[in-house]
């Protein structure tokens, strides 16, 4: 058994990038534009069959594909802000009424992308899934090591750009202060806006990443939207900070425990964080309300 713990540790890292990558554009959607998008799942499994159509169908190679996608679904999200969330936020609605407008837009795309493409299992196509380096007691697939890549560039990029640049303070100050953001000059429609695109492009390449590791699938979203919630609860709504941690931290103890549990109980383990941290922590681990770090 302790021979298999490296190897659980590499698979554990892997499934936390995956875990990072979906829940940190999660938590900036809500922790600036103070909306749970519902819909996130819906982006990631978008973002898988568009990396699919862009190898199989138009024979574009994979890595290339991966930044299709991520132009594509950002361009996505930054219409779904634009046409949904921007014209229902003009109206002062409820914020019960943002929650029914993305589940319907989760319905939508996955009732959509079942009539189109049907519920058949399905794989893109990637040559580093051939490609298994031997490391030690560790056996692992080139492809996986590219979405720990992936997910440790996002992470760092997203780092830097909401410390250290103009956009990232401004969405820093919508976050803590939407009003006060806008009196000083901020322009908030343009940081809602760049919010929506970040968080999609993270779910979309996410989703072009997994696609090709495990299948794509219309309902692949469902899942990975649940552990979004997960660990962005757990870490604490609109903490970055908090995703990552919680992130790669449910990976490894969703991997470690996989050793020796039913794969059907594994799920209990992060429902059951959650509900320790919401009874201790009702905020989450990192964070507080309207509060976006790095």
């Amino acid at each position: 058994m302790v021979e298999f713990i490296p190897q659980l540790i590499a698979n554990g890292i892997v499934l936390g990038s995956i875990y990072v990558m979906v829940a940190l554009g999660l938590t900036l959607i809500f922790g600036i534009v103070d909306v749970v998008n519902f819909a996130h799942g819906e982006f990631y499994m978008l973002g898988a069959f568009i990396a699919l159509m862009c190898v199989v169908k138009l024979g574009i190679p994979y890595l290339p594909a991966i930044v299709a996608t991520a132009v594509i679904i950002s361009v996505f999200g930054l219409a779904t802000e634009k046409i949904l969330i921007r014209s229902l936020r003009k109206r002062n609605p409820h914020p019960i009424n943002y929650v029914l407008v993305t589940v319907g837009l989760s319905s939508f795309l996955l009732y959509g992308i079942n009539f189109v493409f049907g519920p058949d299992l399905r794989q893109i196509p990637s040559p580093f899934m051939k490609q298994v380096l031997h490391l030690g007691n560790v056996y692992i697939t080139t492809h996986r090591i590219l979405v720990v890549l992936v997910a440790a560039i996002l992470v760092g990029a997203l780092g830097y750009f909401i410390k250290y640049t103009s956009l990232g303070n401004q969405m820093r100050a919508t976050a803590q202060n939407f009003q006060a953001a806008k009196i000083v000059g901020v322009n908030t429609d343009r940081i809602f806006s760049l919010t929506f695109l970040i968080g999609s492009m993270l779910a979309g390449i996410a989703g072009a990443l997994v696609g090709a590791m495990f299948v794509t699938e219309p309902t692949m979203g469902i899942h990975i939207i649940v552990k979004a919630f997960i660990v962005v609860i757990v870490g604490g709504m609109g903490s970055i900070k908090g995703s990552i941690v919680t992130g790669l931290g449910l990976g490894l103890v969703e991997t470690l425990a996989g050793a020796v549990m039913p794969a059907e109980f594994l799920d209990i383990i992060g429902f059951s964080i959650m509900i320790i941290v919401l009874l201790t922590k009702p905020t989450g681990i990192f964070g507080t309300k309207g509060n976006v770090s790095a």
